[in-house]
């Protein structure tokens, strides 16, 4: 068969041995912590009808989606950008009935027309849990508390926590009527905490605008002074929120914890509707998780309508954790017995049995990545200076 070499398309990769397996014992570990949490796991496809995807905030992520046609319905699909929103029409659909709050949890890729400026990869590997129908500072703290649990579980124990209130800009500027040209330069503003051109828009609100972006850092200092500015009486109510999540995480005293607040800062979803978070770690300039409240539409509970959960990135959390190490391999003749074959894995080894045409040797144990062999009836250790037998 020729093989034709070809590129792979931006922000796409291969994972190789042993990188690959560690992906997959990552994100078994990260499941096996959100079930002992109960959350169940859902496994939505990766290519749904674009109308879906984009329906009631997935319009946020129209501009990511990859579309195709599909033949057989002549119909636009889409792949998805993010889990999030199918666990959303998950919720409200195959899961109507289910009782409330609803625990999911979710593993699996997802694709994005473009990266970000700080993580250019396309191709993402997403792991996190929705808490559906539960609008609670407690629901929020959960789901932070969770998260960490589950970066512990597979060694990261060090960890700085971001958290936002996205929603507070909308709050403050409830009121104003603007231009769309002025709100846009007004937001843009925003994003990157200009505050001079903030200073020359007239609006109620502009001075405790700056003030927000002006606090950011550690959590009880920032709230204090957060607290002590004028805010209408929905952002106060989200700071108060905001101050219950911060002491429930605080009265767990874990002193690996490095808790911030950048309130009007919004690195998570476009969908985010309350307090939102983003995880990093020392040494790595993107988040490795983030996640926050949101609401979903076309229910006709209110209690149904409020939800929140976190996303990690798993692809990420492979470029910190140590590199992953083959198991111990070895060469095994043929000829073995399936019971000695069978003891060798009950002793750790993954046992690789060498074909007659290359021969059963030591050499041939180096080149296929073997640190063993096995040969009359002997375990042999091999080493870089051992002589070929």
């Amino acid at each position: 068969m020729t093989m034709i070499k070809s590129l792979l398309p931006s922000g796409c990769y291969d994972l190789l041995p042993p990188h690959a397996r560690q992906e997959s014992e990552v994100s078994y570990n990260l499941l096996s912590v959100f079930e002992s949490f109960g959350y169940e796991q859902v496994s939505p496809p990766l290519l749904e009808y674009s109308d879906s995807l984009l329906s009631g905030r997935g319009n946020s992520l129209s501009s990511q989606i990859f579309r195709v046609i599909d033949p057989t319905a002549n119909r636009v699909m889409g792949i998805r950008p993010d889990i999030t929103l199918q666990i959303a029409r998950i919720a409200v659909t195959r899961m109507n009935h289910s009782p409330r709050p609803l625990r999911l949890c979710y593993n699996g890729l997802i694709l994005r027309m473009q990266g970000e400026q700080l993580k250019s990869d396309r191709q993402l590997h997403q792991a996190g849990i929705e808490l559906i129908g539960a609008a609670t500072a407690e629901a929020d703290a959960e789901i932070i508390l969770i998260a960490a649990e589950a970066l512990k579980k597979v060694g990261i124990k060090k960890i700085s926590i971001d958290l936002n209130l996205p929603s507070i800009v909308s709050s403050l500027l409830a009121a104003e009527k603007f231009e769309e040209a002025e709100l846009q330069i007004l937001l843009n503003a925003i994003a990157h905490k200009d505050i001079s051109v903030i200073k020359n828009i007239s609006f109620s609100y502009r001075d405790t605008l700056i003030g927000l972006l002006q606090n950011s850092g550690a959590a009880e200092q920032v709230l204090g002074n957060i607290e002590r500015l004028e805010l209408p009486d929905r952002a106060r109510r989200q700071c108060a929120d905001l101050r219950q999540v911060v002491e429930i995480l605080r009265r767990h005293n874990n002193p690996d914890w490095n808790i911030t607040i950048d309130a009007t800062e919004n690195r998570g979803a476009a969908y985010h509707s309350g307090i939102s978070f983003s995880i990093f770690v020392d040494g790595v300039a993107c988040e490795v998780g983030c996640g926050g409240r949101y609401k979903i539409d076309g229910e006709n509970s209110k209690h149904d309508l409020e939800a929140t959960g976190f996303t990690l990135y798993v692809e990420t959390l492979l470029d910190i954790l140590p590199q992953a190490e083959r198991a111990k391999r070895i060469l095994i003749s043929v000829g073995i017995s399936d019971v000695s074959a069978s003891e060798l894995r009950d002793k750790g080894f993954t046992t690789v049995y060498a074909l007659t045409e290359y021969g059963n040797c030591t050499m041939e144990a180096k080149r296929l990545g073997c640190g063993y062999l096995y040969k009359d009836n002997e375990i042999i250790e091999l080493n870089e200076t051992k002589e070929e037998k």
